[in-house]
């Protein structure tokens, strides 16, 4: 069902055939797999398959996401941690990357770190050393992030050391892209709040593109990304004076921190549990 989600990042439908070939199953097995998505509200079924749900525009949830590309997303986290020095004021945004270097930077001291992800606050929440300011607004449960002018308003009155930022897509033209209004209007009050702003995307999102752009290609200190990236695109950000940090993976590793679920504790709550 993972691979279903990563296909979709790229293509607007797959079909029963085609995956019960690739998996090596039944079309029972997948046709069963395909109608969970459905239910969960990720992907629409249609006559063969599945589709995109609005042409491939849609968001996949938070927990699902984080469990797409983790060892390209871990190593990403570590170099992004280590441009993070103790004493600074740093801003994580929403992304699931975002969370994974939350979770590196726990080892850190005396950091104040701004984001507007739940689940970014809640895994540094008891790192000795670290305040965490999050930012105010409206609820947005498929990221588990808060945006809004609450949030916008705390941004425009901060000064912030380093921001790291995820994205849907880059281009030399356009820089950093993303796909929700609100969520690209935070980002954007991030940006603008940060003396450095780092992207932190893994080598698939070179090849995407989305809606709308939030920060301009003059606007960032460096990429951090993984070799999955296309060279010849590094170099082109290089030569237009961006520094890209590709990262290896290296061997899986067991996480330091397991998520929290706070989706299900909100459908709890929203329940009466």
């Amino acid at each position: 069902m993972r691979r279903v989600l990563e296909l979709l990042e790229t293509r607007d439908s797959v079909h029963v055939a085609e995956l019960a070939e690739t998996f090596a199953v039944s079309e029972v097995t997948v046709r069963s797999d395909l109608s969970t998505l459905a239910r969960q509200g990720l992907v629409a079924r249609v006559r063969g398959g599945v589709r995109a749900l609005d042409h491939g525009q849609s968001e996949v949830g938070f927990d699902l996401r984080l469990r797409l590309e983790v060892e390209r997303k871990r190593a990403i986290a570590r170099s992004a941690a280590a441009l993070v020095d103790e004493g600074e004021a740093v801003a994580l945004d929403a992304s699931t990357t975002a969370y994974y270097l939350a979770l590196e930077l726990r080892a850190k001291r005396e950091l104040v770190v701004v984001t507007n992800g739940l689940l970014v606050a809640t895994a540094l929440a008891d790192a000795p050393g670290i305040t965490v300011l999050v930012t105010g607004g409206t609820l947005r449960l498929s990221a588990m992030s808060l945006v809004g002018d609450l949030g916008t308003d705390v941004l425009r009155t901060t000064r912030i050391n380093k921001g790291f930022l995820g994205a849907r897509g880059l281009s030399l033209e356009r820089g950093l892209m993303d796909l929700n209004p609100d969520e690209v209007r935070i980002k954007q009050e991030m940006a603008d709040a940060c003396e450095h702003v780092y992207g932190i995307l893994d080598g698939t999102k070179w090849h995407r593109s989305a809606l709308l752009a939030f920060a301009p290609v003059d606007s960032l200190a460096g990429v951090i990304t993984d070799p999955g990236a296309p060279p010849e695109e590094v170099e082109a950000w290089r030569a237009a004076g961006v520094q890209v940090i590709t990262t290896d993976p290296g061997p899986p590793e067991p996480l330091p921190v397991r998520p929290r679920d706070l989706r299900r504790a909100v459908r709890s709550h929203e329940a009466g549990v």
